[in-house]
């Protein structure tokens, strides 16, 4: 047991060090071509700002995630569970993510007990995802509908989807596919532990997620959530 312990945590490590080794070297790498070009090349100072700009973006977001974890892991990460109205949070959060390749398809009103604030950073997290693994002209769906004492939201893509047997391992923390998940949209900000967080949120609100992918043609994240 404490072998397996021992071999967990200094994966983790591992993991951690390889996330922050690529940033870290692509903000060092420009540094240095700007000490010796300056910013006489202005399509290259611009290019140099971006990158840079990205990965400390990626850092900051790798950075919040383990924080996140960490404290969950510890059992410091209090929920406060109110009555939500979940249509409403919805489409304020939509609006805030400011996406136009986010659309609202289907939208039934409900309430749930929720901490709002929780639900937005999964929300995110599913967006985040989607939204990465997509050709950049298509649209990712968000369906929310109900039915008796349960309510139901979808994630919708068209992107390079998830091999079966890869779906059970995509909430693990760092796991990325090697054939799959090719990155289509990476903003900077992929860090491997964004469907982890959303798990651990999902969790604490008995919310059931499944996934329902093929290769090539999307996935679907579908949340059942408990109304009240």
């Amino acid at each position: 047991m404490q072998l397996g312990i021992e071999a967990r945590q200094q994966r983790f490590v591992n993991d951690v060090s390889h996330e922050l080794r690529t940033p870290l070297t692509i903000i060092c790498g420009y540094v240095d071509l700007l000490e010796s070009c300056g910013a006489s090349d202005p399509e290259l100072f611009k290019e140099a700002v971006t990158s840079i700009k990205n990965s400390a973006q990626n850092m900051r977001s790798l950075v919040e995630s383990l924080l996140f974890l960490a404290r969950a892991d510890q059992g410091r990460q209090p929920l406060n569970k109110v009555p939500v109205e979940l249509d409403a949070l919805l489409i304020k959060f939509v609006e805030d993510y400011q996406s136009p390749r986010v659309q609202l398809s289907k939208l039934m009103p409900c309430k749930i007990l929720a901490d709002a604030e929780f639900l937005k950073k999964m929300f995110a997290a599913f967006l985040d995802n989607a939204l990465r693994y997509s050709l950049s002209d298509t649209v990712v769906k968000v369906e929310l509908t109900t039915s008796g004492d349960e309510a139901t939201l979808k994630f919708i893509d068209k992107g390079v989807g998830i091999d079966k047997e890869d779906c059970p391992k995509i909430f693990d923390r760092f796991y990325r596919t090697d054939k799959a998940r090719t990155k289509l949209n990476d903003s900077g900000n992929s860090v491997g532990l964004g469907l982890s967080v959303a798990k651990w949120i999902a969790d604490r609100h008995d919310i059931k997620i499944k996934v329902k992918s093929k290769p090539g043609e999307g996935s679907t994240f579908t949340l059942t959530i408990p109304t009240i």
